[in-house]
């Protein structure tokens, strides 16, 4: 039998306005100890359009590192419950439709959706909240561009660091 790993990703999106200048965020902690982390902002979206991009570009991400390995496990922990309901297809999808097909492959038997309440002091969602909301922020001031976004360029550093 083949031992498991599980890889824990948090995911945010966050916007001034909805619809307006938003932004995702995600962090994948691996079970090494390493972090990898990510942002981006757009001028014209909404807070449920980056949530769900937070959740893609971090499968992505995990994608890429562990491809198709079964014997991971790849929890992704939300505050948005819309996003769980979504994905799982608990709720029917009338909006963001085009994101759907690019999120959908990525989604396999090893992804498991775990809601956490935002703004409680989970360090993970605490972290992408302000990373995402630095994002939209630093979009806004001509910080950044749009698109992704290094978050060394939002001045931010991980829980403990």
């Amino acid at each position: 039998m083949m031992a498991t790993r599980t890889v824990v990703v948090y995911v945010d999106g966050a916007c001034s306005g909805n619809p307006g200048v938003g932004a995702w965020a995600y962090r994948l902690e691996w079970p090494d100890g390493t972090v990898d982390e990510a942002a981006g902002a757009e001028l014209l979206t909404t807070n449920n359009r980056e949530e769900l991009k937070a959740v893609r570009e971090a499968l992505r991400a995990v994608r890429a590192k562990v491809g198709d390995d079964p014997s991971w496990r790849i929890v992704v922990r939300t505050d948005s419950m819309g996003v769980i309901n979504w994905l799982t297809r608990r709720w029917k999808r009338n909006k963001n439709l085009d994101l759907f097909p690019t999120i959908d492959p990525l989604i396999d038997e090893r992804v498991r959706f775990e809601h956490v309440r935002g703004h409680s002091g989970d360090p993970g969602n605490e972290q992408v909240d302000a990373m995402a909301v630095a994002a939209y922020r630093a979009l806004q001031t001509g910080k950044v561009e749009e698109g992704p976004v290094a978050p060394r360029q939002l001045g931010l550093l991980p829980p403990g660091e």
